[in-house]
């Protein structure tokens, strides 16, 4: 089978703003600068922000930014002006998700994968089929099989008109 990315501790929760107890948030121990919080949509059928229509897809995408915000400032006491909020293009697993952040962390929102959430929103409500319409560019990492078969094209072409 495919390698997933799959954690134990993940369980899924009939109400998505069950949050943990106020005497864990206010524990001094608690580091909240490395806050990385995850929304996995639970329809299926919207992989990637390429799946994604105006008219469908913006009430959803409109409660996740709500609900995801307001369960971090009920959970973390951290508010939505000190968060990123993030889908990743190409994602790292293929059932659309949303990633948020405190804004002074830098994981995984380079800015040739990150697409703000607000920004998402945004392009749907002009062009309700922005995304399948958009050329996104995307920086392959040097030992990404699609990278390394590009090459070899790359090379077998320029090897082919150089004959």
């Amino acid at each position: 089978p495919p390698p997933t990315n799959v954690d134990t501790k993940w369980k899924r929760h009939a109400n998505c703003l069950t949050v943990p107890p106020r005497s864990w948030r206010d524990d001094p121990a608690t580091d909240l600068s490395d806050l990385y919080c995850l929304a996995i949509c639970k329809a299926r059928g919207i992989r990637t922000i390429r799946d994604l229509r105006g008219s469908s897809h913006l009430p959803l995408l409109r409660r996740i930014l709500s609900l995801g915000s307001s369960a971090i400032m009920e959970a973390y006491g951290v508010p939505l002006n000190q968060l990123r909020v993030f889908a990743h293009y190409i994602p790292q697993f293929y059932h659309f998700h949303v990633h948020f952040t405190r804004l002074h962390n830098d994981a995984s929102c380079q800015v040739e994968r990150a697409h703000l959430l607000e920004d998402i929103i945004q392009n749907l409500e002009g062009d309700g089929e922005y995304y399948v319409k958009r050329t996104i560019s995307y920086k392959l990492p040097v030992n990404d099989k699609l990278k390394v078969w590009i090459d070899e094209r790359r090379r077998e072409e320029e090897e082919s008109s150089s004959e």
